[in-house]
């Protein structure tokens, strides 16, 4: 379905992706007439050297897939990987197209390797064909920390043998006290985008007051169903909606046609 380029217009809209992260969204948002207030609810570091890293460019070759969770993933293990010098029949796999696009910037070839998820998620990547027969096979998975264990987990259930690799941290932003009741003070966001749990737990820790009650009722945007509990629990009581597709795309898609209809 084609939208107007205007349909946002009117609408001000909280970006809350990590700071290296919100260009391209913005840019789509603005092009629909929206304005976007930027709000990085986390912010993406790299996790500390240790040993398993450095001999990563060496030892990758002793594995037969590598699993990549997000961009930050894939920027992160290449800091100690080289996309030329991986092994041939190592089979890669992402989840989401920013991720596969990251990728795609480190390994020039991925023809015939790629393992992508459908939807864009851990069970969606658990799905692909690839991943059906996997015993006796070595997989490392790259991550931020403390990640979600249900990859793994059901790989090694399907006998796998898994390794994880931790190579980017997230952390809450320092802000001053009152920092987004004056990004704010304007004019509030009319909808609010949260592409983790972590960041609408970071976002809520950074606001108090009157600022915080709003914020609780706009209406947000998710990136799965599993948030939606994640968003109640934490006591918002507006509208929520949960994009067509985790991708930049698939949140403007959901936003232009919930845009739409309050035009009606």
């Amino acid at each position: 379905m084609q939208y107007n380029q205007t349909v946002l217009t009117g609408q001000r809209i909280l970006n809350t992706r990590p700071e290296h992260q919100q260009d391209y969204l913005k840019s789509l948002l603005e092009a629909h007439g929206a304005e976007v207030v930027g709000f990085p609810a986390i912010e993406i570091i790299d996790a500390e050297t240790t040993d398993f890293h450095r001999s990563l460019i060496e030892n990758i070759a002793h594995y037969h897939i590598a699993l990549f969770i997000s961009s930050n993933a894939v920027g992160g293990a290449f800091l100690y990987l080289e996309g030329d010098r991986l092994p041939a029949n190592l089979q890669l796999g992402v989840i989401g197209e920013g991720t596969l696009r990251t990728l795609a910037e480190y390994v020039d070839k991925l023809d015939g390797r790629l393992i992508q998820a459908q939807p864009y998620n851990s069970e969606g990547l658990l799905a692909a064909p690839e991943l059906q027969q996997v015993a006796g096979k070595n997989i490392i998975i790259f991550r931020g920390q403390q990640g979600r264990n249900l990859l793994g987990d059901e790989l090694q259930s399907r006998g796998a043998t898994v390794s994880y690799c931790e190579v980017y941290l997230r952390v809450l932003p320092d802000y001053e006290a009152d920092y987004f009741a004056k990004r704010t003070s304007k004019q509030f966001p009319t909808l609010a985008i949260f592409t983790s749990d972590e960041g609408m737990h970071n976002v809520l820790s950074l606001t108090s007051g009157s600022s915080r009650r709003k914020l609780l009722e706009i209406p947000w945007l998710l990136i799965s169903e599993r948030m939606r509990e994640s968003a109640v629990n934490l006591g918002h009581n507006g509208v929520i909606l949960i994009a067509a597709q985790a991708t930049e795309e698939g949140i403007l898609q959901t936003i232009n046609q919930w845009a739409g209809k309050q035009a009606v």
